[in-house]
């Protein structure tokens, strides 16, 4: 009888628990349907506006590393692609600010959120705040005008790929590992054993023609000769008056002249009102920054997983 009780006590706990997850999912989804749905942007009085998309975190293709779900900071190519297409069918809005604030990230995310940019119709201004280099000054050459403040990080242009090696550590742990292989170059890279000069040659060249394209279209972007911007793309960074110097940024100040440039772009008359772009945490944002362990701490907590 005891072990009967014990046994319904124990299903009853899980399907409260799944209960539960099923409120938490289906809260999640009413608030996302009711508050974001396909409403990116803050409602404002009508007149003509200048939108506002933050650009922070590292520039993604797929997802946000971290958390069961993933973390929200950082700039996926299709939000931003999303924001600006929402930007270019609101009839109201008459120019785009980009607020930057990223180190960069991969190479292929970072040339699709470019060319979005750069095939925008209407004028963009790029805004960065604290940094916007590597990936992140990629995209944001692809604008019309790009205001820094004067000691915002810029630049860093240039391409960098890192490979670990493991085999000294093991060596050392009497670890052997064996490979079998179809072609000499199928694991180029390998950390378990030394890079020869071939492969780091083969590897070097796409490097090198990777750099190429991204310092072309930077060269294409801000009017500049790819020899010009070669010279000044070898990974250094910038200070915002440095860049502005060199011809990387249009001017120096803060987000409220970017706001007012792109006013002006967009043939705004008088003080652009503004729409911003709010990605809201909400309760799928708190799952974003939980782990497995948190969850399961969430649970045991309720005295439902024990």
């Amino acid at each position: 009888m005891g072990s009967l009780f014990y046994k319904l006590k124990t299903i009853w706990k899980i399907l409260i628990a799944f209960a539960l997850l099923v409120w938490i999912a289906l809260t999640a989804i009413l608030v996302g349907f009711l508050f974001t749905k396909s409403e990116i942007f803050s409602e404002l009085p009508i007149g003509d506006k200048v939108a506002i998309i933050p650009i922070k975190g590292e520039i993604t293709y797929e997802g946000c590393g971290g958390g069961i779900f993933g973390s929200p900071q950082c700039a996926q190519v299709s939000e931003i692609r999303r924001m600006l297409d929402d930007a270019d069918n609101d009839n109201t809005i008459k120019a785009v600010v980009l607020e930057i604030n990223s180190g960069g990230g991969s190479v292929v995310a970072s040339r699709e959120m470019m060319n979005s940019v750069r095939n925008f119709k209407k004028p963009v201004v790029a805004y960065v705040s604290e940094t916007g280099a590597s990936g992140a000054y990629y995209v944001a050459s692809a604008a019309d005008r790009i205001v820094a403040d004067r000691d915002s990080i810029t630049g860093s242009i240039g391409v960098i790929m890192s490979v670990s090696h493991y085999y000294g550590l093991f060596e050392k742990l009497g670890i052997n590992i064996t490979v079998i292989k179809s072609g000499k170059n199928k694991d180029i890279g390998s950390p378990y054993r030394e890079m020869t000069d071939d492969e780091k040659t083969e590897l070097k060249k796409k490097i090198d023609k990777i750099y190429y394209n991204l310092v072309s279209d930077i060269a294409e972007n801000r009017n500049l000769s790819i020899s010009y911007v070669e010279n000044i793309s070898d990974g250094s960074i910038y200070l915002g008056t440095e860049a502005k110097d060199l011809g990387l940024v249009d001017s120096i100040g803060g987000i409220d002249d970017a706001i007012n440039l792109a006013g002006e772009l967009g043939n705004i008359k008088g003080k652009p009102k503004i729409k911003e772009t709010r990605i809201g945490r909400g309760v799928i944002g708190i799952l974003n920054s939980m782990d497995a362990y948190q969850l399961y701490d969430l649970l045991k907590q309720q005295d439902l997983y024990k």
